[in-house]
């Protein structure tokens, strides 16, 4: 008997969609063996007529989390187009810790939790916001 394949180390879960966002969430191990999962099932969501406005990556079931998965995030980001992508690190201090140490985190868009990321607010809320900003002076 053998043990479970790289990519059986790492589940990608679509946990919610509508019309603004679709959320991911991982659970397992994500790094250089499993990262290729994790870019594959966002490039299926970038890639279609309608991609989302926002693509949550949701963390907080990662178990390891090691360079080679945080640069697929970052290529995730990379490759997202049009769609923001938002990173939600949840109560894994370890995971948290690693993108701050790894200077991730002044790249990524990142929330402690999914409620955070999702009031950051649209596109359109942000350049609203900025418009304001900008006029006042």
């Amino acid at each position: 008997m053998t043990g479970p394949s790289r990519h059986e180390r790492l589940d990608v879960v679509q946990s919610h969609r509508d019309s603004h966002g679709v959320v991911l969430v991982l659970y397992g191990d994500l790094d250089a063996g499993t990262a290729l999962k994790l870019e594959q099932a966002a490039a299926q969501l970038f890639n279609t007529t309608y991609p989302p406005e926002v693509l949550f990556l949701d963390l907080s079931g990662l178990s390891f989390l090691s360079v080679g998965g945080a640069r697929a995030i970052l290529a995730v980001h990379e490759s997202a187009g049009m769609s923001r992508v938002r990173v939600v690190t949840g109560d894994r201090p370890a995971v948290r810790e690693f993108l701050h140490a790894t200077r991730f985190d002044a790249v990524l868009d990142c929330y402690r939790t999914r409620m955070g990321a999702i009031a950051a607010g649209s596109r359109s809320e942000f350049m609203s916001r900025v418009k304001t900003i900008w006029e006042a002076g």
